[in-house]
Order: C-alpha cells, then structure tokens, then sequence
C-alpha cells in the first residue's frame, strides 16, 4: 500500500530527465571549479573550459572552445599529451603531467595536470577531464629557497675560511708565545751565567 503512496505521488524520472540532471551537476561542479578544469575529446580538441582557464591562459572564450590542445602547448608537449590521453584511454586516469601553456600575452605557463576518463553512457572514453594546478608560485618558492640555501652555503664557506685564519692566527700566537717562553728561559739562563761570573 505504501508503493502505491510513493509511485502516485512521485512519479520516477525519466532516464532523460536524470541523464541531463547529471550533466548539469557537472557542468555546474566544472564552471565552479577553483583550478583550471576542461574537457577535451581523444584528439586534444577543447570542449568546454572554466572561467579559471581563461584567467589562467588569458584568452576569450571563442579563442579556447574547439581549439586544439596543440594551439597553447609545443610540438613535444603535444605529443605528451598525446601519449597522456591514451594512458587515460587505458588507465582511467593521469597524474602531475607537466604541461607548460602559452598565454594570450606570450607568458610561458608551468602546470600540472591531472585528467580522468570521460565515458560516454555505455562506458566508453570519448575524452578526458583535465585539471591544470599553476605552478608558479610553487616554483617561485623552489627558487627562493635554491637561492637562500646557496647563499647559506656561501656564508659557509665564508665563515670556514674566516675559522681557518682565525685558527692559523691563534696557532701561530701559540707558537709565539712558546718561543717567547723559550727566549725567556733562554734569557734566564744566560742571566743567571752572568750573575755566578760577577
């Protein structure tokens, strides 16, 4: 009795109707996205992108949208991708691929991209979601830290060399000091010689 209740009054939706929900939870999710997230197809073409893509590489909408991948990377890279996409095709997923996109204003960009396989509904990859981490700050930071620790190792060097001559100067006051007590025992004796004679 409590089936007939739920099927009156809530009828099950259509397989259309959850498939375009589904859909819009995606694109909903990927639009909202804090990092650069697209959709290409198993060529590399675009087919959607974030607004956090267009921050990132600083070109329009209509100059991303079914673009080829290719347009913002370099030959070799391209065929990285390439390579990326079919490990995709068989894994499912890729990880920290270093993808290095050239901006509208010609700034060559250091990312990371992560992407999963896109199914179609029987299950089959027809793309990839990809997933850029900009990685500038990053390696700013690797720089900074390159630099501080070379010049850590110069003041180092710096400081061993000033312990050497430190050290040398207070050996040779040590031997110094030996020979003065030896002079002076020297002396001593050379007095006392002089005062049995007197």
């Amino acid at each position: 009795m409590l089936d007939n209740v739920v099927s009156t009054t809530s009828p099950p939706l259509p397989a259309q109707s959850s498939k375009s929900h589904g859909s819009l939870d995606a694109d909903i999710i990927i639009k909202n996205a804090p990092d650069p997230v697209f959709v290409s197809d198993l060529e590399g073409k675009i087919l959607s992108a974030n607004d956090a893509v267009y921050e990132l590489l600083g070109f329009r909408t209509d100059e991303v949208l079914e673009q080829s991948l290719s347009r913002f990377i370099s030959p070799e890279e391209t065929r990285e991708f390439t390579a990326a996409l079919r490990e995709v095709i068989e894994r499912g997923v890729i990880r920290n691929t270093r993808l290095n996109p050239r901006s509208a204003s010609g700034e060559v960009i250091p990312t990371t991209l992560n992407a999963s396989a896109l199914r179609d509904a029987d299950g089959k990859v027809i793309g990839a979601i990809g997933i850029l981490r900009d990685m500038r700050a990053y390696e700013k930071v690797v720089r900074d830290l390159e630099e501080s620790k070379a010049e850590l190792q110069e003041k180092i060097l710096d400081l061993e060399k000033f312990e050497e001559v430190v050290v040398g100067r207070e050996l040779k006051m040590i031997a110094l000091e030996k020979e003065i007590e030896n002079l002076k025992r020297e002396l001593d004796k050379i007095n006392q010689g002089q005062s049995r004679w007197t």
